[in-house]
């Protein structure tokens, strides 16, 4: 069985707030569909892939003021 493993995030600051794991493909898409309907202004969500942890670190360095 294929999980799928998401993030929910803050658009702005690009940090996490929940991960979330889907068992079946049918949770998956009802997820993704009630998200659109609900639209949750300034909140995404995206695949978690481990491989991404130096751009993340990036990501968040980019936002930090200088």
């Amino acid at each position: 069985m294929n999980k799928k493993v998401i993030e929910l995030f803050d658009e702005k600051t690009g940090s996490v707030i929940r991960t979330i794991c889907f068992r079946s493909p049918k949770e998956f898409d009802k997820f993704i569909k009630s998200f659109k309907e609900m639209r949750y202004p300034g909140y995404g969500w995206r695949y978690s892939d481990k491989g991404r942890k130096k751009g993340k670190n990036n990501l968040v360095n980019h936002y930090h003021k200088t």
